[in-house]
Parts: C-alpha cells; structure tokens; sequence
C-alpha cells in the first residue's frame, strides 16, 4: 500500500513532468538549469526520491513553473488527515 508521501512525491513528478513535456525541455536541459544531476531530476519526476523543497522549487523554476503549478492538484488528491 502507498503511504500518502508517496503519493504526495508522485503527484508533483507527475506536475513536472507534465510540465516538462508540453514546453518540450529535456531532463538534460532542466538538469543543467536547475543545476541538479540528470538522474536527480528523473528521480523526482517519477516520485521517487524526496529531494527538499528547495530542490523541487529550483527544477520547477528551470521548467518556467510558479510553486502553485508544481502543486496543483494535491490538496484535493492527498488526504492530509491519514
């Protein structure tokens, strides 16, 4: 069973990368703006690591992103009271 962190990491990789994609940016590119290793970004992106808010907000900056775009969504998909 997924634990609601993990589905909290899950939904902002997937606000990244969707984010990513639809403005064509490679995670290369992202990596090298962001100044984060290429792997560090995929991790992120897939949920899978959970990097530090500052972290987040320096890859969603390198996307073009504001913070409320790198959260959208998660107040009403994440139960905080579990």
């Amino acid at each position: 069973m997924e634990t609601r962190d993990e589905r909290l990491l899950e939904k902002i990789g997937h606000n990244l990368r969707a984010e990513r994609a639809r403005r064509a940016l490679t995670q290369e590119a992202v990596a090298r703006a962001s100044g984060l290793a290429t792997t560090q970004v995929a991790r992120m992106e897939r949920g899978e690591t959970d990097s530090g808010i500052s972290k987040y907000l320096r890859v969603a900056h390198a996307i073009g992103m504001t913070p409320a775009d790198l959260f959208y969504g998660i107040l009403m998909d994440i139960d905080f009271e579990e």
